[in-house]
């Protein structure tokens, strides 16, 4: 193994794809929502594996391997990686339980506050196996910048989230807090969810961005005044909105709902932010110096067009006082069009640029090696891409009519998409593009060196 590869990254994609999988599998099979309600117990698995088991996996998976790259410094322990994974996958497996068994059996009321815990744990773990080389980096590049803001909602989303398990599954604890507890309760899953999806997620997946896209095409990192500004305002915004909400458990009623407004306006400016990163993401693609844009940077236009029209879909919503019937559907557009279609479009780049350094990455200067785009077929790939939006599109207005059948039909496109598409990162993880052109006797611009470097040209070989 190079000594520049995150060793678990790769497990961690795999078992995000699993999860991604499952939770495909259970809006097929009807078993959450609209087949259920939005509070029955599969409806709650499949949020979780989305979020905690897809997203919140794939980002740290992404972060135990980039935070080196941007800080020069090394993760505190590459084992930690591995601590983390089996605490979030087995706190994930017990809330899943605690969801599934919840009424019923003597140790279901504690399934899901000790599976959170075991969650936070292992975030706890990867927290601080990069915030180590974080603290060695002086200064901060702007793309930290939005990961450690994105660390911090995510603390607010898992304890939000504790806190609900504990007054769902502890005996009297209704009676212990205050009234407001209550309505915190009550209204507190938009808290939650806008903590997740927007501040962890969202602000997360800005600053990965910042760092993937310039440096696969070669444009400029540096963001200027524009990035500061960006920064600001999705940060204070999310901020504000969620504080907002908050409160709103604990203001008397009143004529004026003061937390009401503030967390509009504080809505706006985010919008506002989110709308000048893509403006900005526009300008980096026309500053870019690589002349032709690879795969997975031409399919992560579709998950940016996702976020463009989901902030405007907000925007006119929040206006029209529509935005609480529109959810469902919004939900639909940010966790699969933007940050699902981010997520399995960049992958198809992490993937071979982990294996290349896995396999060939110390064979450098022993022999011709091949390049990491010669680890993918793109004209293979380039209609699942399609396919996959295509399923996100029509999963988004089917969930704004409240369609199932058409729900269905658009999750089975995204499910034979992201099936597809997991097939070819592991032919890439497993060099078999490489391995088949270099068995073929046409010329092929590098040959699979098997003499050197022990076991690795072994395995390259046998890919």
């Amino acid at each position: 193994m190079s000594d520049r590869l995150s060793r678990w990254s790769p497990l961690i994609f795999a078992c995000a794809l699993v999860n991604f999988l499952a939770a495909q599998l259970l809006l097929l099979g009807g078993v959450a929502w609209p087949g259920a309600t939005l509070f029955a117990g599969g409806t709650l698995v499949m949020v979780h594996l989305v979020t905690i088991g897809w997203l919140t996996l794939l980002i740290f998976g992404a972060l135990f391997q980039f935070i080196p790259v941007i800080t020069q410094h090394y993760l505190l322990n590459q084992r930690l990686s591995l601590v983390f994974l089996g605490l979030a996958e087995t706190g994930l497996a017990l809330m899943i339980a605690g969801f599934l068994l919840a009424g019923h059996g003597a140790f279901a009321p504690v399934l899901l506050p000790v599976g959170g815990g075991l969650v936070i744990a292992g975030i706890l773990v990867g927290a601080v196996n990069i915030a180590v080389p974080l603290a060695r980096k002086t200064p901060w590049p702007l793309s930290a910048w939005f990961i450690v803001a994105g660390l911090g909602f995510l603390l607010v989303t898992i304890l939000l989230g504790l806190c609900f398990a504990v007054a769902l599954t502890v005996p009297g604890v209704h009676s212990i807090v205050h009234s407001g507890a209550l309505r915190l309760l009550a209204g507190g899953v938009e808290d939650h969810a806008l903590a997740g999806i927007g501040g962890w997620f969202t602000l997360t997946a800005i600053g990965v961005s910042y760092e993937l896209l310039p440096m696969f095409m070669l444009a400029p990192h540096e963001r200027g005044a524009l990035g500061t500004t960006i920064f600001w305002l999705c940060v204070s915004g999310f901020a504000v909105a969620v504080a907002a909400g908050i409160a709103a458990a604990f203001v008397p009623a009143s004529a004026v709902d003061a937390p009401g407004i503030v967390g509009r306006v504080a809505l706006l400016t985010v919008l506002a932010g989110i709308l000048l990163y893509l403006a900005d993401v526009v300008r980096l693609f026309r500053a870019r110096k690589r002349h032709d844009i690879e795969l997975h940077n031409r399919a992560a236009i579709g998950a940016f067009v996702c976020l463009g029209l989901g902030a405007l879909w907000a925007l006119f919503a929040l206006a029209d006082g529509r935005l609480g019937r529109d959810t469902p559907a919004l939900v639909f557009l940010f966790l699969l069009g933007w940050l699902g279609g981010l997520g399995v479009t960049q992958l198809y780049k992490i993937v071979p640029f982990l294996a290349w350094l896995s396999w060939f990455g110390k064979k450098l200067g022993t022999g011709r090696v091949p390049r990491v785009q010669d680890l993918v077929n793109e004209k293979r790939s380039w209609p699942l891409f399609v396919l996959y939006f295509a399923g996100v599109l029509v999963a988004t207005v089917a969930a704004l009519v409240v369609d199932p059948l058409a729900i269905r039909a658009g999750v089975g496109l995204i499910f034979v998409a992201t099936v597809l598409l997991a097939r070819e990162f592991w032919r890439a993880w497993r060099a078999h593009y490489a391995a088949t052109e270099a068995a073929n006797p046409s010329p092929f611009p590098f040959k699979v060196n098997t003499k050197d470097s022990g076991h690795d040209g072994d395995r390259a070989a046998r890919a």
